[in-house]
């Protein structure tokens, strides 16, 4: 795996383009554009707003991981989900030198539309925050806060999955696995790459702030 070098984000400028359907690519471009519209489209939260949430008071930067097919496999064993993307963004939060974390985002269909998952990572590689930005089904199949809440804390394990450590939401079995799957993602993205990256020291020291703000859908 390759770290390619920091980039700073300055202004308003749309979000990187995430991972589409069942892989993790997570460079965005604006939901508006990749997101295909529809009766029920929603987008529910800005990444920025995520990140403020998520980390308050941290500095965030971007850093994209380049991934080997072997990171590839490696990410898909350990997640037990696909994962197709080359390359992966992480939203790395600071507090001086001090990693606060880091957030990952997730774009896949769900049944036959796309949401965009948002997955916060506490150092500890536990997870620390799981938010939907936007949500393309109908609403009935949209995800409750105090679902999404069950995952806090939660760490890579087989009971991370619906079924065995968290419940099934009703009539909504496809979005119970792909909030899911996305988590179990975000963590292995975390433990397998990003995390060994920044102990070995490849990855240099924080620098710019990405503002929190903007008009991000």
């Amino acid at each position: 795996m390759r770290m390619l070098p920091r980039t700073p984000h300055a202004g308003s400028g749309g979000p990187p383009e995430p991972a589409t359907g069942r892989g993790c690519v997570l460079v965005f471009a604006l939901l508006s554009v990749l997101l295909v519209p529809s009766a029920h489209a929603a987008a529910l939260q800005s990444l920025d707003g995520a990140l403020a949430a998520a980390f308050p008071g941290a500095r965030i930067e971007s850093r994209t991981l380049v991934l080997s097919a072997a990171d590839q496999k490696a990410v898909a064993k350990r997640a037990h989900a696909r994962c197709e993307a080359r390359l992966v963004t992480a939203y790395v939060a600071w507090r001086g030198d001090t990693l606060a974390g880091a957030a990952y985002t997730d774009r896949r269909v769900v049944r036959t539309r796309e949401a965009l998952l948002f997955v916060a990572v506490a150092p500890d590689t536990s997870i620390a925050r799981v938010e939907v930005l936007a949500f393309f089904e109908p609403p009935d199949y949209r995800p409750a806060p105090r679902w999404l809440a069950l995952f806090t804390h939660r760490k890579q394990d087989a009971r991370l999955a619906p079924g065995a450590g968290l419940p099934n939401l009703a009539g909504a079995t496809l979005t119970s696995r792909a909030v899911a799957e996305s988590a179990r993602l975000a963590l292995a993205w975390h433990e397998l790459l990003l995390a060994p990256a920044l102990r070995r020291g490849i990855a240099d020291k924080p620098g710019i702030a990405r503002p929190l703000g903007g008009d991000h859908p």
